[in-house]
């Protein structure tokens, strides 16, 4: 078993399974490995056992909901190694800056267009110029 993956991996965190599955499709096709993570305690199992490149996440979800999530991966430093992308039906500018505030790297309101959401994530995955 290899260590190092050939492709980055984008944890998608959405409780909306049909949903999931059509970002993880867009992403797959798009030459990127994606996993699906249904609420915020399944996501940060992940981030522990996959080390995510990417997170694309849900900020309305069961038990641990998006802003916990946030809120635990900037605690302790991992939010600045995965880049974040919420998606989330919340329009209010004051959930957009606390979710930026928590480290954020972008957001996305539903409903939303699918190739402007994987290209946001291609730009977050692009290396920057050293």
């Amino acid at each position: 078993m290899a260590t190092n993956r050939k492709r980055p991996l984008v944890l998608v965190v959405e409780d909306d399974p049909a949903l999931g599955d059509v970002i993880m499709t867009a992403l797959k096709d798009e030459g990127l490995d994606a996993k699906l993570a249904h609420d915020g305690d399944e996501a940060m199992r992940d981030v522990d056992d996959l080390s995510p490149s990417c997170m694309v996440l849900d900020l309305m979800m069961p038990k641990r909901d998006g802003f916990s999530v946030l809120r635990e991966l900037r605690a302790d430093g991992r939010i600045s190694r995965i880049p974040v992308v919420v998606v989330t039906a919340i329009f209010g500018l004051s959930e957009r800056l606390y979710a930026t505030e928590l480290g954020a790297a972008d957001y996305v309101t539903k409903p939303f267009d699918l190739d402007d959401l994987v290209s946001r994530v291609r730009a977050l995955l692009s290396p920057t110029a050293a």
